[in-house]
């Protein structure tokens, strides 16, 4: 989901630094020459970070020292406090509180917002929830039970219907390393193009334009 946001925004003509700081790694599984341990690539005309459990790491990785001007856009993936204190969460312009609807998860995540210290912030965060996949009839009403009353929740909300079309585009693309738009399906469309709105303030027009643009280029003939 994230390559294919970043995709987008490269499409936009933004330089895009995508970090995968998770304990599964899972974006190795799309890059074409991942390497054990921890790397940087270039991929679909984005920077691909993985392996690196806090920004310390990623600093080495770099060739050069990372500074502002380097990147107009950071995607950040991590379940984990290393690479974001709680102190510094605040600074990210946008926050998304994922869940796969899965009762330990909403657990784990619970506690790793507790980790973060979000009950000891001055005013309130806010987070846009995101949840993958959305059952139909089912959690319909989901909310986060937590034990902190420091966060607030952003109106808008990602969910993204299981659907067997969207498993296939994500499975063929990971076995041929490339970011192929052709074959999802309409709510998993609207979806990042709503995100790419929302967490990268995109008009609708240009979101639509870059999906289109992305879809033919990468047309298989």
């Amino acid at each position: 989901m994230l390559l294919v946001l970043g995709r987008l925004l490269t499409e936009l003509n933004h330089k895009v630094l995508l970090i995968d700081s998770t304990m599964a790694q899972s974006v190795q599984g799309y890059l074409p020459y991942a390497t054990s341990g921890s790397g940087i690539q270039e991929f679909e005309g984005m920077d691909v970070a993985y392996g690196y459990i806090n920004g310390m790491q990623l600093e080495r990785g770099l060739t050069q020292p990372l500074i502002e001007t380097d990147y107009d856009i950071m995607l950040l993936d991590t379940d984990h406090t290393q690479f974001v204190a709680g102190k510094e969460i605040s600074s990210y312009e946008k926050r998304v509180w994922c869940w796969d609807g899965r009762r330990t998860s909403l657990h784990r995540n619970e506690d790793l917002l507790l980790r973060l210290c979000l009950h000891e912030a001055a005013t309130p965060l806010l987070f846009y929830r995101m949840l993958s996949p959305a059952l139909m009839g089912t959690l319909s009403e989901w909310r986060l039970d937590t034990r902190t009353r420091q966060l607030q929740w952003e109106e808008t909300e990602f969910q993204f219907p299981l659907d067997e079309r969207d498993a296939a585009v994500d499975l063929d693309n990971q076995h041929h390393s490339r970011i192929q738009l052709r074959g999802l399906s309409g709510a998993y469309k609207q979806n990042l193009l709503t995100m790419l709105q929302q967490l990268c303030e995109c008009d609708s027009k240009a979101a639509r334009k870059a999906w289109s643009s992305v879809r033919k280029r990468n047309r298989m003939w």
